[in-house]
């Protein structure tokens, strides 16, 4: 069977042959023939590396042209995931590789096979009349509300009754304007062609962070932001397991990734569609994942409200090792540009390093620094149980007051957090979820519960109608004691939080002494 690389006919012709065209319904191009306009798309060099047997659509639109954009593609089962189904007398073509496309072919209602010949004066499918015939090609967002399209099939092939190739051009005109959308599919059911893996010799010159910015050894996620990245926002950022729980996890060619400290990030790195599993390696040129091209991968980095809808970037998995099947360590470098972020385009970078033996937890409470706050001497009673509280000038929660309470005092605990009521106020101080209760110690670097960092503890103050969106704090247990069924009988407790999302905020500190009635 003869296949042309290129097809050498004009935009005119195409649209008049076979009767389907007229001189009111025909553009006049004459002057441009379709092989040169297949010519601009695709490099010569790509054309000439497809064999006689590979499958390729080439496509090309004119200035202006509303589907292609004025842009020229050139796809292989290399680089982009394409799929042939006829059904009824109606070919369907999907591409999605760096673009996704759909079009749809249906010949006249008298032809069953793509066995040649030229169908022309068409309009678009599925409302076009099917006498003549049909034909549609949209993508990327953009498709024609009205078109006319025809089409040409070189040559075909069917076994059983199956078609299994076919070469076919075709012109589509949007909405009765000058510009074409055209191509050659050239299509065949046992190409073996297949994407490649990634690229074993890595470019030296791909970003690595400095030596001394990482932890020397251990599990960790560093992330390193220039100033226009909308991402990381400029900042850098360390994580271990003694700071953040780090999680990571590969899935049938997916490497998942969740830090969750004083910031939450995810990301998602996915090989080309060949691999049933993460390998080492370069993946360059990637989309977000998962809108990306399946046979490159796709990747994405988010968190802690922000993410790129498009994106542009590559990962190195430097090192990676399974034992059983399972993952067991993977050291790798990413580098991310969010695209549709107006001047924000800056680089994101990270490097990860993952052992499932680390068995680092994050360290219990500290102890408690001598010049930490505490009430002035006689501000507390010496006797029975109280709330007290002092809120300095500015405090939005406290108004800049003193209170002090020695009725309706509630204290309650599940182990890890003790919960604190009294009088319209309400507080909870979370210890690390390292350690099995809530113990004597210092618990500093908190943000507000329960949206705190996991590995660190959290806490909150509110009352009043009065509370903290966000908010830095700590708070120190000075004695704590349980009976020997585990239940809290007395705890001794200072605190202090600063609402964080209120402007020039000052702190309110409190000290809860509570034991529990016999």
């Amino acid at each position: 069977m003869q296949f042309r690389t290129f097809f050498a006919i004009t935009l005119a012709s195409l649209l008049v042959s076979c009767g389907g065209g007229s001189d009111d319904s025909a553009i006049d191009a004459a002057a441009i023939t379709q092989d040169e306009r297949v010519f601009r798309a695709a490099p010569k060099a790509a054309m000439e590396a497809v064999t006689a047997a590979q499958t390729q659509i080439l496509l090309g639109s004119d200035p202006g042209e509303f589907v292609g954009a004025g842009r020229s593609y050139a796809y292989t089962q290399a680089s982009a995931v394409i799929q042939v189904d006829v059904t009824e007398g109606v070919l369907h073509l999907r591409i999605h590789g760096d673009e996704s496309w759909d079009a749809h072919f249906a010949l006249p209602t008298s032809r069953r096979r793509f066995n040649g010949g030229t169908f022309s004066n068409l309009g678009r499918y599925p409302s076009g009349n099917p006498e003549v015939g049909s034909m549609s090609w949209s993508g990327e967002g953009r498709g024609c509300n009205t078109l006319l399209g025809s089409f040409r099939v070189n040559s075909s092939e069917y076994v059983g009754g199956e078609l299994v190739a076919v070469d076919m051009d075709f012109v589509q005109q949007c909405d009765a304007q000058p510009p074409a959308l055209f191509g050659n599919i050239r299509w065949f059911a046992n190409d073996p062609t297949q994407p490649r893996g990634p690229v074993r010799n890595v470019p030296a010159r791909l970003w690595s962070p400095a030596p001394d910015a990482m932890p020397a050894s251990g599990s960790f996620v560093y992330l390193e932001s220039e100033a226009t990245d909308y991402i990381g926002d400029g900042r850098r950022y360390t994580y271990t397991p003694r700071n953040a729980h780090l999680t990571v996890k590969e899935t049938e060619g997916r490497l998942t990734v969740f830090v969750n400290g004083d910031e939450m990030w995810s990301a998602d790195f996915q090989a080309m569609n060949v691999l049933p599993r993460m390998r080492a390696g370069w993946y360059p040129k990637l989309q977000r994942y998962p809108m990306h091209n399946p046979t490159a991968g796709g990747l994405s980095w988010s968190g802690d409200g922000r993410g790129c809808n498009n994106l542009s970037g590559w990962f190195v998995v430097d090192e990676i090792t399974y034992v059983a099947g399972e993952l067991a360590t993977v050291d790798m470098r990413f580098e991310q540009h969010c695209l549709d972020v107006f001047g924000w385009t800056g680089a994101l970078n990270g490097r990860i390093r993952w052992d499932i033996n680390d068995t680092t937890t994050p360290p219990g409470p500290r102890p408690a620094p001598e010049r930490l706050w505490a009430p002035a001497a006689g501000a507390t009673p010496a006797v029975g149980n109280y709330l007290y509280l002092h809120s300095v000038p500015g405090d939005y929660i406290g108004q800049g007051l003193d209170y002090l309470y020695t009725t309706g005092v509630s204290v309650s605990s599940d182990g890890t957090k003790v919960k604190v009521y009294s009088n319209g106020w309400s507080g909870t101080f979370a210890a690390m979820d390292s350690i099995p209760r809530l113990r004597r110690g210092y618990y500093p670097g908190l943000h507000r519960h329960p949206f705190h960092n996991p590995a660190l503890g959290g806490m909150t103050w509110s009352g009043q109608g009065r509370g903290c969106n966000e908010l830095d704090g700590w708070f120190v247990v000075d004695h704590i004691s349980h009976d020997s069924l585990g239940a809290l009988m007395a705890v001794d407790l200072r605190f202090s939080q600063t609402c964080t999302d209120v402007g020039n905020s000052r702190p309110i500190r409190g000290e809860v002494h509570w034991v529990r009635s016999p």
